[in-house]
């Protein structure tokens, strides 16, 4: 792996290059249709797994067993710490985001954070994270990701990465990510907000627009690029009662990315990046985007019943 890219935290530069050469290898798998079949397996959270959801998860912790800097991963498909060396950095991932969308041919990804001295579960909070990120298998291979209060886009041509900062902040536009088909079991606060959001007042304004890829990637990608507001809540469903999402690898290193374009977080009451951790496969309600839609989002909760 080659790139142009140097962290401005010089004992991060192993971890990046690891996290950029699992990501070749795992674009490489995916354009040759390897693992896009589902396996006997399911992972922590009980969701079932294709095949490359397992050789996604191999290629980082492979990888990140060359640098000396990473103490543990915690992965969406393991259980646990697993301790690799005894370095002052842990990661989080998730291997391949978006895996069932990928069957489809909707872009998957993986989402990675970095985590300093992080020794139990309550460690792996928004106060440690010093670098958090995605990458993009689509038609290239693309990295988003901040270091520290920085942002860069990488691009992966075959052979190198070029990296180049994201100048600029978060843009600004009237779109909406969220699965709409579950609007009726929403938590009523929500639900006016969203019908908010699409009321076009007799004609007279123009709604949101509404962007879902059911790949977190591919939506937190074009929030990057477009803005907007992106929304996974929770729901009256079985298994979606605290959201789908998982907040140490899935949510905290997106909030991270967002915020750190002068966007915004929030689980309805509060910045997921102040959210305790519990444990490592805690789920959240999550939003994400711009701060005055973010804002926006915590006053609707306020303004609804208790027991909304």
């Amino acid at each position: 792996m080659t790139t142009n890219f140097n962290s401005s935290t010089p004992a991060l530069d192993g971890i990046y290059a690891a996290l950029f050469s699992a990501s070749e290898e795992i674009y490489a798998e995916l354009k040759k249709g390897a693992g896009l079949k589902f396996a006997t397996s399911s992972n922590e959270s009980g969701d079932d797994q294709i095949e490359l959801d397992v050789i996604a998860d191999e290629a980082f912790f492979n990888a990140l067993k060359t640098d000396g800097n990473v103490r543990y991963v915690v992965s969406e498909e393991r259980p646990g710490l697993n301790k690799i060396s005894d370095g002052p950095y842990s990661v989080a991932l998730d291997p391949l985001d978006g895996s069932k969308s990928a069957l489809v041919g909707i872009p998957s990804g993986a989402i990675f954070a970095i985590f300093k001295n992080a020794e139990i579960d309550a460690d792996f909070n928004g106060k440690n994270i010093v670098s958090g990120g995605f990458f993009v298998f689509g038609m290239n291979l693309e990295a988003y990701f901040a270091d520290g209060d920085k942002v860069y886009k990488g691009m992966f041509d075959g052979a190198e990465w070029t990296v180049m900062p994201i100048e600029g902040g978060l843009p600004s536009a009237d779109v909406l990510a969220i699965n709409g088909q579950n609007q009726t079991v929403w938590p009523k606060w929500l639900q006016r907000h969203y019908a908010s959001l699409l009321d076009t007042k007799g004609g007279t304004v123009k709604p949101h627009n509404m962007r879902w890829y059911a790949s977190m990637v591919s939506d937190m990608k074009r929030m990057v690029l477009q803005g907007g507001l992106f929304a996974y809540p929770s729901a009256n469903i079985k298994g979606y009662e605290e959201g789908k999402l998982r907040l140490v690898y899935e949510a905290i290193p997106m909030a991270f990315v967002i915020q750190a374009m002068g966007g915004a977080s929030t689980n309805g009451e509060q910045s997921i990046l102040d959210m305790p951790v519990e444990k490592l496969h805690q789920k959240t309600p999550v939003f994400i985007g711009e701060k005055s839609k973010i804002a926006a989002v915590e006053a609707a909760r306020k303004a609804g019943p208790a027991d909304d």
